[in-house]
């Protein structure tokens, strides 16, 4: 989901909403898309109609689609990235409106606590499970040595046997 839809949709649920936790899935969209929108910024967009109209205004070919640093690549990005941020100052707005001055950035900053916890217990279950690993390896290192300990000592021990029986047998 875009991110201007995922506003879109935050927005008609704030009007409907009695409570906070009736827009949180929304609200949990609007900024998973934001965070896939970061991380798909990387590859190459398609062209935008808005990207095609720049460029066209601008006179520049069609070469100019495929240029990120072309005027209409660069434009586009911007007026996008202002379109967002408008439609997310009026979300913020709603909110605010309806459940007091504040109430957006208390969500903003509970969210970023939780996302940090987060990642504090994926971190600690990582290294526990790296320790456990490292343990379980340990054990079995010392599992074939001491196997390896134990079977010189039998082959040793019968060796010196059937010395013995040898030099018996030889008398």
């Amino acid at each position: 989901m875009t991110i201007a839809a995922a506003i879109a949709t935050t927005r008609t649920l704030v009007k409907s909403a009695s409570h906070v936790r009736e827009i949180a899935q929304g609200l949990d969209t609007l900024w998973t898309a934001q965070e896939n929108q970061e991380k798909e910024k990387k590859e190459p967009k398609p062209k935008s109609r808005m990207q095609q109209v720049i460029n066209i205004r601008a006179k520049e070919g069609d070469e100019a689609l495929d240029d990120t640093t072309s005027l209409g690549s660069v434009a586009a990005d911007v007026l996008e990235q202002e379109q967002v941020a408008r439609n997310l100052k009026a979300l913020e707005r709603e909110i605010e409106a309806k459940w007091g001055k504040g109430t957006f950035k208390k969500i903003q900053l509970e969210r970023s606590k939780r996302i940090a916890e987060k990642h504090k217990r994926q971190r600690e279950k990582k290294e526990e499970q790296m320790r456990k690993a490292e343990a379980e390896k340990s054990f079995w290192v010392k599992f074939a040595l001491e196997t390896l300990k134990a079977i010189a000592v039998v082959g040793f021990i019968v060796g010196g046997v059937y010395g013995l029986i040898m030099l018996k047998a030889s008398q």
